[in-house]
């Protein structure tokens, strides 16, 4: 007696779910991705000793503190002050220099608020240094 054996069935993959999966990470990647550079500033580097951007007056020095303070000299400032007083160095001299000199541990928010306010006055060259703890 012979047994005969069922037909085999090919059983077919459908690729809809994974056509499905597929569209879904490419959605998901492009609405968490950003290709746009969100407020950015550029950052020069310095020029040689023949650089036009030496100049002859002394740089303004802010001191951005570890606490968030500013200074310039002995002159303690808040952020509103610190706005005001660096337009009013921009009225003074227009092309004068201003060093941000941050802290060891200075919060970045405030480091970043300097530069801006250095920029929102008017002042362009504006250098940002590492203060030394000692």
């Amino acid at each position: 007696m012979q047994i005969e054996e069922p037909p085999r069935r090919r059983r077919l993959v459908s690729l809809t779910p994974l056509i499905d999966v597929v569209f879904i990470l490419l959605i998901f990647f492009m609405l968490a991705s950003s290709f746009v550079e969100w407020q950015a500033f550029s950052v020069d580097a310095p020029g040689g000793k023949g650089s036009a951007a030496t100049t002859e007056t002394e740089p303004l020095r802010l001191h951005v503190e570890a606490d968030g303070r500013y200074r310039i000299g002995d002159e303690a400032l808040g952020p509103s002050g610190l706005q005001d007083r660096l337009q009013a160095v921009h009225a003074e001299a227009p092309e004068r220099r201003v060093q941000v000199l941050a802290a060891a541990g200075a919060p970045v928010r405030s480091v970043v608020r300097a530069v801006d306010a250095a920029s929102a006055a008017g002042l362009r060259d504006v250098a940002l240094l590492r203060e030394d703890a000692g």
